[in-house]
Protein backbone atom coordinates (compact mmCIF):
# COMPACT_ATOMS: atom_id res chain seq x y z
CA UNK A 1 0.00 0.00 0.00
CA UNK A 2 2.65 2.53 0.92
CA UNK A 3 4.58 1.36 -2.51
CA UNK A 4 1.70 2.31 -4.61
CA UNK A 5 1.30 5.65 -2.56
CA UNK A 6 4.74 6.46 -3.19
CA UNK A 7 4.38 5.52 -6.74
CA UNK A 8 1.51 7.67 -7.62
CA UNK A 9 2.96 10.23 -5.60
CA UNK A 10 5.78 10.43 -8.03
CA UNK A 11 4.25 10.27 -10.99
CA UNK A 12 1.22 12.43 -10.20
CA UNK A 13 4.30 14.93 -9.02
CA UNK A 14 6.28 14.51 -12.58
CA UNK A 15 2.65 14.95 -14.62
CA UNK A 16 1.87 17.96 -12.36
CA UNK A 17 5.74 19.60 -13.34
CA UNK A 18 4.72 19.38 -17.25
CA UNK A 19 1.70 20.19 -17.21
CA UNK A 20 2.49 23.64 -15.39
CA UNK A 21 5.20 24.16 -17.47
CA UNK A 22 3.48 23.92 -20.56
CA UNK A 23 0.55 25.96 -19.01
CA UNK A 24 -2.05 27.14 -21.44
CA UNK A 25 -4.92 24.89 -22.90
CA UNK A 26 -3.38 21.96 -21.46
CA UNK A 27 -3.91 23.27 -17.56
CA UNK A 28 -7.68 24.22 -19.03
CA UNK A 29 -7.80 20.72 -20.09
CA UNK A 30 -6.17 19.20 -17.01
CA UNK A 31 -8.19 21.43 -14.49
CA UNK A 32 -11.50 20.99 -16.57
CA UNK A 33 -11.04 16.83 -15.82
CA UNK A 34 -10.31 17.33 -12.18
CA UNK A 35 -13.39 19.16 -11.93
CA UNK A 36 -15.34 16.63 -13.56
CA UNK A 37 -14.17 13.91 -11.46
CA UNK A 38 -14.16 16.02 -8.72
CA UNK A 39 -18.01 16.58 -9.05
CA UNK A 40 -18.77 13.11 -9.07
CA UNK A 41 -17.20 12.46 -5.76
CA UNK A 42 -18.95 15.40 -4.27
CA UNK A 43 -21.97 14.65 -5.67
CA UNK A 44 -21.75 10.86 -4.47
CA UNK A 45 -21.78 12.78 -0.81
CA UNK A 46 -24.81 14.55 -1.82
CA UNK A 47 -26.88 11.53 -3.01
CA UNK A 48 -25.84 9.21 -0.05
CA UNK A 49 -27.67 12.05 2.08
CA UNK A 50 -30.87 11.32 -0.62
CA UNK A 51 -30.37 14.21 -2.31
CA UNK A 52 -30.42 14.14 -6.68
CA UNK A 53 -28.49 16.83 -7.74
CA UNK A 54 -28.28 17.44 -11.44
CA UNK A 55 -25.49 16.44 -12.69
CA UNK A 56 -25.13 17.09 -15.95
CA UNK A 57 -26.08 20.84 -15.28
CA UNK A 58 -23.57 20.87 -12.55
CA UNK A 59 -20.66 19.90 -15.05
CA UNK A 60 -22.35 22.30 -17.53
CA UNK A 61 -21.87 25.15 -15.16
CA UNK A 62 -18.36 24.48 -13.45
CA UNK A 63 -16.99 23.83 -17.23
CA UNK A 64 -18.80 27.43 -18.31
CA UNK A 65 -17.00 29.03 -15.04
CA UNK A 66 -13.79 27.46 -15.85
CA UNK A 67 -13.63 28.96 -19.39
CA UNK A 68 -14.86 32.53 -18.82
CA UNK A 69 -11.87 32.28 -16.11
CA UNK A 70 -9.17 31.30 -18.36
CA UNK A 71 -10.77 34.01 -20.65
CA UNK A 72 -10.73 36.64 -18.35
CA UNK A 73 -7.22 36.09 -17.01
CA UNK A 74 -5.82 35.91 -20.60
CA UNK A 75 -7.05 39.03 -21.46
CA UNK A 76 -10.08 38.27 -23.61
CA UNK A 77 -12.45 40.71 -23.46
CA UNK A 78 -15.96 39.32 -22.28
CA UNK A 79 -19.63 40.63 -22.03
CA UNK A 80 -20.03 38.77 -18.77
CA UNK A 81 -18.61 38.15 -15.28
CA UNK A 82 -17.68 34.91 -13.33
CA UNK A 83 -20.32 36.42 -11.11
CA UNK A 84 -22.85 36.52 -13.67
CA UNK A 85 -22.35 32.99 -14.77
CA UNK A 86 -23.03 32.17 -11.46
CA UNK A 87 -26.23 33.87 -11.22
CA UNK A 88 -27.44 32.89 -14.53
CA UNK A 89 -26.70 29.58 -13.77
CA UNK A 90 -28.72 29.17 -10.38
CA UNK A 91 -31.71 31.41 -12.54
CA UNK A 92 -31.80 28.73 -14.59
CA UNK A 93 -31.69 25.84 -12.67
CA UNK A 94 -34.35 27.49 -10.37
CA UNK A 95 -36.45 27.80 -12.96
CA UNK A 96 -35.53 24.13 -14.77
CA UNK A 97 -37.94 22.94 -11.13
CA UNK A 98 -41.37 24.68 -13.40
CA UNK A 99 -40.58 21.95 -16.22
CA UNK A 100 -40.29 18.65 -14.54
CA UNK A 101 -42.75 16.35 -12.27
CA UNK A 102 -42.35 15.99 -9.17
CA UNK A 103 -41.60 12.28 -8.27
CA UNK A 104 -41.17 10.44 -4.76
CA UNK A 105 -38.18 11.34 -3.14
CA UNK A 106 -36.98 14.88 -5.46
CA UNK A 107 -36.80 18.10 -3.55
CA UNK A 108 -36.53 21.38 -5.39
CA UNK A 109 -34.94 22.83 -2.58
CA UNK A 110 -32.44 20.49 -1.74
CA UNK A 111 -31.33 19.22 -4.92
CA UNK A 112 -30.73 22.64 -6.44
CA UNK A 113 -28.58 23.19 -3.29
CA UNK A 114 -26.50 20.51 -3.82
CA UNK A 115 -25.80 21.10 -7.58
CA UNK A 116 -25.39 24.97 -7.41
CA UNK A 117 -22.83 23.97 -3.96
CA UNK A 118 -20.95 21.92 -6.24
CA UNK A 119 -20.63 24.28 -8.87
CA UNK A 120 -19.58 26.41 -6.06
CA UNK A 121 -17.29 24.21 -4.20
CA UNK A 122 -15.62 21.79 -7.26
CA UNK A 123 -16.08 24.32 -10.30
CA UNK A 124 -15.37 27.70 -8.12
CA UNK A 125 -12.26 26.45 -5.79
CA UNK A 126 -10.47 24.50 -8.80
CA UNK A 127 -10.61 27.77 -11.57
CA UNK A 128 -8.07 29.24 -9.07
CA UNK A 129 -5.53 27.31 -10.38
CA UNK A 130 -6.30 29.12 -13.65
CA UNK A 131 -6.12 32.93 -11.89
CA UNK A 132 -2.57 32.28 -9.85
CA UNK A 133 -0.96 30.84 -12.85
CA UNK A 134 -1.85 34.18 -15.23
CA UNK A 135 -1.33 36.45 -11.80
CA UNK A 136 0.95 39.27 -12.52
CA UNK A 137 3.28 40.27 -9.41
CA UNK A 138 4.76 43.11 -8.96
CA UNK A 139 4.71 43.67 -12.47
CA UNK A 140 5.82 40.39 -13.29
CA UNK A 141 3.68 37.41 -15.05
CA UNK A 142 5.24 35.00 -12.35
CA UNK A 143 2.09 32.80 -12.33
CA UNK A 144 4.17 29.56 -13.29
CA UNK A 145 6.35 30.14 -9.92
CA UNK A 146 4.07 31.13 -8.16
CA UNK A 147 1.30 28.39 -8.38
CA UNK A 148 3.66 25.46 -6.70
CA UNK A 149 3.59 27.93 -3.45
CA UNK A 150 0.18 26.65 -2.43
CA UNK A 151 0.81 23.07 -4.09
CA UNK A 152 4.29 22.82 -2.08
CA UNK A 153 2.17 24.51 1.30
CA UNK A 154 -0.52 21.60 1.06
CA UNK A 155 2.07 18.73 0.70
CA UNK A 156 4.45 20.05 3.01
CA UNK A 157 1.36 20.13 5.48
CA UNK A 158 0.01 16.92 4.78
CA UNK A 159 3.27 15.22 4.97
CA UNK A 160 4.52 16.90 8.77
CA UNK A 161 0.83 16.36 10.07
CA UNK A 162 0.92 12.61 9.70
CA UNK A 163 4.50 12.19 10.43
CA UNK A 164 3.92 14.26 13.87
CA UNK A 165 0.95 13.25 14.39
CA UNK A 166 1.77 9.56 14.24
CA UNK A 167 4.79 10.39 16.38
CA UNK A 168 3.61 12.74 18.81
CA UNK A 169 -0.05 13.05 18.08
CA UNK A 170 -1.72 12.81 21.78
CA UNK A 171 -4.78 15.58 21.58
CA UNK A 172 -7.21 15.07 19.17
CA UNK A 173 -7.77 18.00 16.21
CA UNK A 174 -11.33 17.51 15.94
CA UNK A 175 -12.85 13.90 16.90
CA UNK A 176 -16.50 14.37 15.57
CA UNK A 177 -15.13 15.05 12.03
CA UNK A 178 -11.61 13.21 11.85
CA UNK A 179 -10.28 11.00 14.87
CA UNK A 180 -7.31 10.48 14.19
CA UNK A 181 -5.97 14.04 13.30
CA UNK A 182 -4.61 15.46 16.27
CA UNK A 183 -2.83 19.27 17.70
CA UNK A 184 0.51 18.00 17.65
CA UNK A 185 0.00 16.73 13.77
CA UNK A 186 -1.49 19.91 12.95
CA UNK A 187 0.88 22.00 14.51
CA UNK A 188 3.58 20.07 13.38
CA UNK A 189 1.73 20.89 9.34
CA UNK A 190 2.33 24.00 9.74
CA UNK A 191 5.76 24.15 10.37
CA UNK A 192 6.38 21.82 8.06
CA UNK A 193 4.50 24.23 5.30
CA UNK A 194 6.54 27.17 6.60
CA UNK A 195 9.61 25.61 6.03
CA UNK A 196 8.47 24.55 2.22
CA UNK A 197 7.23 28.22 1.48
CA UNK A 198 10.72 29.93 3.05
CA UNK A 199 12.70 27.48 0.79
CA UNK A 200 10.32 27.77 -2.49
CA UNK A 201 9.72 31.33 -1.69
CA UNK A 202 12.79 32.72 -2.22
CA UNK A 203 12.75 32.13 -5.78
CA UNK A 204 9.81 35.81 -5.64
CA UNK A 205 9.95 39.24 -4.65
CA UNK A 206 8.80 38.03 -0.96
CA UNK A 207 10.34 39.56 2.32
CA UNK A 208 10.87 36.19 4.77
CA UNK A 209 8.38 37.70 7.30
CA UNK A 210 5.85 37.25 4.06
CA UNK A 211 6.72 33.67 3.44
CA UNK A 212 6.56 32.93 6.76
CA UNK A 213 3.12 34.04 6.69
CA UNK A 214 2.24 32.89 3.63
CA UNK A 215 3.07 29.50 5.01
CA UNK A 216 1.21 29.76 8.44
CA UNK A 217 -2.32 30.98 6.56
CA UNK A 218 -1.94 28.70 3.68
CA UNK A 219 -1.14 25.72 6.30
CA UNK A 220 -4.13 26.65 7.90
CA UNK A 221 -6.23 26.74 4.69
CA UNK A 222 -4.98 23.37 3.98
CA UNK A 223 -6.34 21.51 6.92
CA UNK A 224 -9.32 23.47 7.69
CA UNK A 225 -10.23 22.04 3.20
CA UNK A 226 -9.00 18.33 4.59
CA UNK A 227 -11.03 18.86 7.67
CA UNK A 228 -14.11 20.06 5.70
CA UNK A 229 -14.08 17.09 3.23
CA UNK A 230 -13.94 14.96 5.91
CA UNK A 231 -17.10 16.21 7.34
CA UNK A 232 -18.66 16.01 4.49
CA UNK A 233 -17.74 12.03 4.43
CA UNK A 234 -18.69 11.41 7.80
CA UNK A 235 -22.25 12.83 7.10
CA UNK A 236 -22.33 11.18 4.15
CA UNK A 237 -21.10 7.91 5.73
CA UNK A 238 -18.51 7.19 3.29
CA UNK A 239 -14.51 6.35 4.22
CA UNK A 240 -13.30 7.75 0.61
CA UNK A 241 -14.25 10.29 -2.15
CA UNK A 242 -13.22 7.44 -4.36
CA UNK A 243 -10.73 5.20 -5.49
CA UNK A 244 -9.29 7.26 -8.53
CA UNK A 245 -5.66 7.77 -7.41
CA UNK A 246 -4.21 4.09 -6.22
CA UNK A 247 -2.94 4.39 -2.83
CA UNK A 248 -4.65 7.74 -2.01
CA UNK A 249 -8.54 7.26 -2.41
CA UNK A 250 -10.48 9.66 -4.51
CA UNK A 251 -9.46 12.54 -6.15
CA UNK A 252 -10.83 14.76 -3.45
CA UNK A 253 -9.29 12.87 -0.99
CA UNK A 254 -5.98 14.03 -2.74
CA UNK A 255 -6.62 17.43 -3.42
CA UNK A 256 -9.44 18.79 -0.45
CA UNK A 257 -6.29 20.68 0.84
CA UNK A 258 -5.40 22.69 -2.12
CA UNK A 259 -9.00 23.33 -2.36
CA UNK A 260 -8.72 25.91 0.25
CA UNK A 261 -5.39 27.17 0.01
CA UNK A 262 -5.77 28.03 -3.81
CA UNK A 263 -8.46 30.81 -3.17
CA UNK A 264 -6.84 31.89 0.27
CA UNK A 265 -3.17 32.21 -1.70
CA UNK A 266 -5.06 34.26 -4.61
CA UNK A 267 -6.57 36.82 -2.35
CA UNK A 268 -3.35 37.01 -0.50
CA UNK A 269 -1.36 37.94 -3.47
CA UNK A 270 -3.79 40.36 -4.01
CA UNK A 271 -3.79 42.11 -0.56
CA UNK A 272 0.33 41.74 -0.97
CA UNK A 273 0.84 42.49 -4.13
Amino acid sequence: MLNKRFLSAVIGTFCVFLILRAGGILLLITVGFLIRFGLDEFFQFAEAKGAKPNKTWGLIGSLVLLLVVYLKSNNFVLPISTSSVVIVFLYLLLLKNLFISSKEGTSAIFDSATTILGVLYIGGFFSYFILIYNFTFSGEQLGEILIWIPIISSWMTDTFAYLVGMKFGKHSLAPQVSPNKTIEGAVGGVVGSVIGVLVYGSLLPLTIKERVILGVILSVASQLGDLVESSLKRDAEIKDSGDLIPGHGGLLDRFDSLLFALPTFYYLLIFLG
